[in-house]
């Protein structure tokens, strides 16, 4: 998975050993990447959107050339603010970025259709969250803290007609269900208490294969009882936190200065000589498109100050 953009637009070691990067876009007066544009990075990938000072900055559409694509915020460079990232296993998160990091609240839903929808902090599972079983339709509810699943949580069974029964417990130090807990039935009215304990046989056995057969723990009860709210384990609760989130900043766009280059024009040096085929162009189109809709906003911002300015 494509954690980081690597290869960059600037990278002159990496240029000087092959030379095959390329920029179409606007400038500021410095001559730095300001404006619109699109690029061809040394490695092969793409990207279509807004630049800030030889930075991308803004909205953007940045495809990798392993197939991953990334589409939203860019601050100073790196994904900063909500944007959508569709990896090349076709797994997707879709929420908050802090500098390339998954961070904030957002939903990724895996490659075999299980979804997580919930806090996350430096790429981990972090804070409340809801995690849905695609195969079994289950729901799990809980706390997680650096992608573990601690303390308290809920889990949600479907058997059917828009009916189920809810599992009321804790999980250890190893992410395993262990001591008191409640198998609520809200259709028939009732609970059952019990305890889980380590299963023994599972411990004793030595065949990795029959391992796999059995559970590593086992519910033991024999008490049945009305639904008694106060003695169910309840969710823990954590307190927000203020992370800070950059949305899709074009306003320099209407400030800074930028050079008339028509964005269809070739800009070059010599340390952005295109060697791909011009092909390669071409497949940027669509994604030019794409990107030119999501700043229409910013353009008709832009129109209006120049209007005013006059």
């Amino acid at each position: 998975m494509p954690e980081d953009e690597y290869g960059g637009e600037s990278d002159l070691e990496h240029d000087a050993l092959s030379v095959i990067g390329a920029y179409k876009g606007q400038r500021n007066s410095d001559d730095e990447r300001h404006g619109f544009g699109k690029a061809i990075l040394p490695n092969g990938d793409a990207y279509v959107g807004t630049y800030k000072n030889g930075q991308r900055h803004g909205r953007g559409q940045y495809r990798f050339v392993n197939g991953a694509i990334y589409q939203g915020c860019y601050r100073d460079g790196l994904r900063n603010g909500k944007g959508v990232m569709v990896y090349n296993d076709k797994s997707k998160y879709e929420g908050f970025w802090i500098d390339n990091k998954k961070d904030g609240e957002g939903v990724f839903k895996f490659k075999n259709n299980d979804k997580f929808s919930g806090s996350w902090k430096s790429d981990m599972k972090h804070g409340l969250g809801t995690y849905t079983f695609c195969k079994t339709g289950a729901v799990l509810k809980g706390l997680w803290l650096n992608d573990k699943k601690v303390k308290n949580f809920q889990v949600f069974y479907p058997i059917g007609d828009g009916t189920g029964f809810t599992f009321h417990g804790t999980w250890d130090d190893n992410e395993l269900v262990a001591g008191k807990g409640y198998f609520v039935f809200e259709h028939l009215k009732c609970m059952q208490s019990g305890i889980y304990i380590e299963n023994p046989f599972y411990k004793n056995t030595e065949s990795v294969e029959l391992q796999n057969k059995i559970c590593k723990s086992l519910w033991l009860s024999n008490k049945i009882l009305p639904i008694i709210g106060g003695m169910l384990p309840r969710l823990p609760k954590t307190r927000s936190v203020a992370r800070a989130r950059s949305s899709c900043d074009t306003s320099f766009l209407l400030s800074d200065k930028m050079s008339e280059v028509d964005v269809q024009g070739l800009t070059s040096s010599h340390m952005e000589m295109y060697e791909h085929k011009d092909d390669l162009w071409a497949e940027m189109e669509e994604l030019e498109t794409e990107s030119r809709l999501n700043l229409q906003e910013a353009d008709a911002k832009s129109s209006n100050y120049n209007d005013q300015t006059e």
